[in-house]
């Protein structure tokens, strides 16, 4: 018997990621949480080529919805007895809840990309899938509207920027980046095709972030010393190791302000050494041994420069909207699969974050699990989830000349 008496599971839908934290229903407590890879990777690792998948081929979403379905069975049989389980919450962008509920997302892919619902859904856990207690039902949270899905408003929800006297901004940096900004007066929300860079993929020495991959790097007197998960011998770099190597090599001049990737005979002392001049643009040699080698890539920079201009002038575009500047922002709750391991500084280096916000940051991690987990315990939080969502004004970006213009801009990184 599992030691919580009547447990719930509370489900966080990433397009990469799929987590799910177990919660005794009586207390409302509980930090048993296990995860695993989505394994609708297989269909694409973002969502418009999973959505292309469903409209090209229709059996393709039985089968991404089952993916699902079975990933989330592992991750409650790893948590607990499924029979036990009496009430499930799911949390997840547009496309993730669409697929996990069977509902066809091909209109998310094409003009004015609008999801086939909005509401949130309470249905049986067998009607998609889930093997559980046979009385078990779940629930979705509702969508706001395109992209932006029930994990904004789980997200919402925990970190309760819709109730704060004063405008506050939540990021949530993933695959699909989706950004909030929110008062007691109004709520903002957009989302950018922010790509997989950020959690290690479309990166050519990427990985999850987990033992051996490079979480953080230090350049002290022309030596570099890397942070690794676990202490181990590298394996990769995750997207926390991306952010802060790129901010480390613009902050001594290996990176230009364009992005390029300086020749050897630009560069004074020994980091000059690490330069690996290639034809297709040079790459920066973080570590080598008899084994492999992991370096840091032409391309591999231009992928962190389109996902942070990307979120750059979605941030710049919910100001306007909310007719305020920078310095009106009160708080930044930076949320998304990395946690608390990227500095702030290193967001700033690069131009996600202005440098005189950062002593507003705070990282809240999994911001739309705990969101799933109040839900889990509570009604009011759920009808308040609802509220939230129908609440929140969804600013699209599709076809704005401001966002590209303001794209474009965001590509460069920041004079420092």
């Amino acid at each position: 018997m599992t030691k919580w008496e009547k447990p719930g599971i509370a489900f966080d839908i990433g397009t990469t990621t799929i987590v799910g934290s177990l919660v005794d229903l009586n207390s409302c407590k509980g930090e048993k949480t296990a995860f695993l890879p989505n394994p609708q990777m297989k269909w694409g690792r973002d969502v418009l080529s999973r959505i292309t998948a469903t409209v090209n081929n229709p059996e393709a979403l039985k089968s991404l919805r089952q993916a699902a379905a079975d990933a989330c069975n592992e991750i409650i049989g790893n948590l607990t007895r499924p029979e036990d389980v009496q009430f499930i919450t799911i949390a997840g962008n547009s496309t993730m809840e669409h697929l996990l509920l069977g509902i066809s997302p091909a209109l998310l892919a094409k003009v004015p990309y609008k999801p086939a619902f909005k509401e949130a859904k309470k249905i049986r856990a067998a009607a998609i899938g889930l093997i559980v207690n046979p009385e078990a039902y779940i629930y979705t949270f509702p969508l706001i509207g395109g992209f932006i899905g029930g994990d904004t408003v789980a997200g919402i929800l925990s970190t309760e920027i819709h109730k704060r006297k004063r405008y506050c901004l939540l990021i949530d940096i993933g695959t699909n980046n989706e950004t909030a900004l929110g008062s007691e007066n109004a709520i903002f929300a957009t989302s950018t095709a922010a790509g997989p860079a950020f959690e290690g993929g479309s990166i050519k020495y990427g990985m999850i972030a987990k033992h051996g991959a490079i979480q953080g790097v230090e350049i002290e007197n022309d030596k570099l010393i890397l942070d690794v998960i676990g202490n181990t011998t590298p394996e990769g770099i995750c997207g926390s190791g991306i952010i802060d190597s790129i901010a480390k090599l613009l902050n001594v001049g290996i990176i230009d302000k364009s992005g390029r990737i300086k020749t050897r005979n630009e560069i004074e002392g020994n980091l000059a050494n690490r330069i690996i001049e290639e034809g297709a643009g040079n790459a920066f040699l973080l570590y080598k041994d008899a084994k492999r080698e992991i370096t840091i890539t032409q391309n591999d920079v231009r992928e962190i420069q389109l996902a942070k201009g990307a979120i750059q002038a979605g941030i710049k575009l919910l100001l306007k909207k909310a007719q305020i500047a920078p310095f009106d922002i009160d708080r930044i709750f930076i949320a998304g699969a990395f946690g608390s391991n990227i500095k702030k500084e290193s967001l700033a280096q690069i131009g996600i974050l202005e440098k005189e916000w950062l002593d507003k940051v705070t990282f809240v991690g999994d911001a739309a699990l705990d969101g799933a987990k109040l839900a889990l315990c509570s009604e009011e939080k759920q009808k308040e989830a609802e509220c939230i969502a129908m609440q929140t004004k969804h600013i699209s970006l599709s076809g704005s000349q401001h966002f590209q213009k303001e794209f474009l801009k965001g590509m460069e990184f920041p004079k420092h």
